[in-house]
């Protein structure tokens, strides 16, 4: 082994995926090379502000028969509502895990809308875990994507990564048992506390509650 190897945490190789990426009024097709294997990290990763697909096919949403292949196309990144990667090569990396629950919720992100599983950490809200992050795209799992005005665009996708500013609105439709969740994060005594404070009547100053 080299001495300037850094083992399973130094820099990966750059490999070629296949993407699709969605702006509000095209689809690029094609392929990008990156160091990446999970969508999220090759668009939050990014340092550049566009897009470089490779060997592309760009449709436009209002003439869904009509397409334009290109050697090379650059798409903003302040454009990307949503973006879908293929099969990979890369390898899969060793990396630190922070717990987390699921929750399914739905992001409108017009002309789409996009349903299906997005992860927040173990004893938060769900607001909190999909709106205060610092990450600019946000990964949903175990997706469909449905578009009233363009119906041929609909799919599934094992994962995507979403745009969060550019998402309209954001509806969380399941949270199973989150506050049973305290215990992963808190002491027995203080999580019985907290949702004492949450039950009816029994905030504090008497009868009314926590505001």
């Amino acid at each position: 082994m080299s001495a300037f190897d850094t083992g399973a945490f130094g820099p990966a190789a750059v490999h070629s995926t296949s993407v699709d990426v969605y702006t509000s009024a095209y689809r690029v097709s094609g392929s990008m090379a990156t160091r990446f294997s999970r969508v999220a990290d090759i668009v939050n990763q990014l340092t550049s502000s566009h897009l470089v697909i490779e060997q592309a096919t760009v449709s436009e949403y209002a003439d869904p028969t009509a397409t334009l292949g290109a050697l090379q196309v650059l798409v903003s990144m302040d454009e990307v509502l949503f973006m879908v990667v293929g099969e990979s090569d890369a390898e899969a990396r060793p990396e630190m895990r922070i717990p987390k629950r699921a929750i399914r919720a739905q992001l409108a992100v017009p002309p789409f809308r996009i349903t299906g599983k997005v992860f927040v950490p173990q004893g938060s809200r769900p607001t909190d875990g999909i709106l205060n992050a610092g990450d600019r795209f946000l990964t949903m799992t175990e997706v469909t994507v449905v578009s009233g005005g363009h119906p041929e665009l609909g799919r599934t996708a094992d994962a995507v990564a979403i745009q969060r500013r550019l998402a309209h609105l954001v509806l969380v439709t399941d949270d199973e048992r989150p506050d049973e969740l305290l215990a992963d994060v808190l002491d027995h005594d203080t999580a019985e506390q907290w949702l004492k404070r949450r039950e009816p009547g029994e905030g504090e100053g008497g009868g009314g509650g926590e505001p």
